[in-house]
């Protein structure tokens, strides 16, 4: 396997994360607070960073279990990047694992994200980052999601 993975236990239940991984106010606790967030099987969920943003297809929302997303729209707005797309295509899983005394086992995957992407390193930081401020947000109640620029209109 050589796309991102990453496996983390939690001190949450898998209810919680489930939470936090399936729903608007959880992603935005944790993710992006840019975000507007489907909750049915079939429709999108969108998550903007600046200038930055991608659009994913829900395919499986299985309570305690997975949430799965295909990326159907994406861009990576970096100028050194000659695809600023390359997340369409990929699937991001989210598995979870009840584990003794209340934790979670979470697997997660970008599958398609490859170190042969320009975006990988960028994209591997991000998530090594983002599911650190899941893991707190879970654990403490307080994650560290990208929190878009306030800008002043009046000036």
């Amino acid at each position: 396997m050589n796309h991102y993975h990453r496996q983390l236990l939690l001190a949450a239940s898998p209810a919680a994360v489930y939470q936090a991984v399936a729903t608007q106010h959880g992603l935005r606790s944790w993710w992006t607070q840019s975000c507007d967030v489907a909750t049915t099987v079939g429709d999108k969920a969108t998550f903007r960073f600046g200038e930055h943003h991608k659009v994913m297809q829900i395919n499986s929302l299985e309570p305690g279990r997975e949430v799965r997303w295909h990326c159907v729209e994406a861009l990576i707005n970096i100028d050194a990047f000659t695809r600023k797309d390359e997340w369409v295509g990929t699937d991001i899983v989210f598995r979870l694992t009840p584990q003794p005394g209340g934790k979670t086992l979470l697997d997660f995957d970008h599958i398609g994200l490859t170190p042969d992407f320009e975006c990988f390193e960028v994209c591997e930081r991000g998530w090594n980052q983002y599911l650190g401020s899941l893991q707190s947000l879970v654990e403490t109640g307080q994650g560290t999601p990208f929190i878009p620029e306030v800008t002043d209109c009046s000036a």
